[in-house]
């Protein structure tokens, strides 16, 4: 059964459109942060650590996929907000510091809710309908 699931979750990620991935990977990294918060709570700080390592992996495979070429100045603003947001992380690291926890949440979230919003809203179709990279990001160019 577990093997059916596993290739079940990679048929689903491979087809799923580039949007939803973004999605989940936004959700991911605040799951990871809220934990981590816990773990502060908690004074468990190997399992703090953790869960904050796994959030900057996220942010960072975030950074590393985006296209600054064909982005252009969105692109160059994600990079910057990837780039502040695994800073910050770093300081609530060392300081155990869950309001720098949730300063990052808060960016994730509205960066989350921003494309969601744009692969889900009707009125986004447009951009939904388009398969080539360069081709959405100038449809969020637009709507942004």
């Amino acid at each position: 059964m577990n093997k059916q699931l596993n290739q079940y979750q990679k048929v689903n990620v491979s087809t799923m459109k580039r949007g939803k991935i973004v999605v989940m990977l936004y959700t991911g990294a605040i799951t990871f942060l809220n934990k981590a918060k816990l773990y502060i709570e908690k004074k468990n700080y190997i399992q703090k650590n953790k869960f904050i390592v796994k959030s900057q992996k996220i942010i960072d495979e975030l950074n590393y996929s985006l296209d600054m070429e064909k982005g252009k100045e969105i692109s160059k603003n994600l990079r910057s907000l990837y780039n502040f947001m695994n800073r910050h992380l770093i300081k609530a690291n060392i300081g155990n510091d869950p309001k720098k926890i949730d300063d990052v949440i808060k960016m994730l979230t509205e960066l989350r809710d921003a494309f969601n919003t744009i692969i889900t809203d009707p009125q986004y179709s447009e951009a939904q309908q388009i398969n080539k990279k360069e081709l959405t990001e100038n449809a969020i160019k637009k709507y942004v």
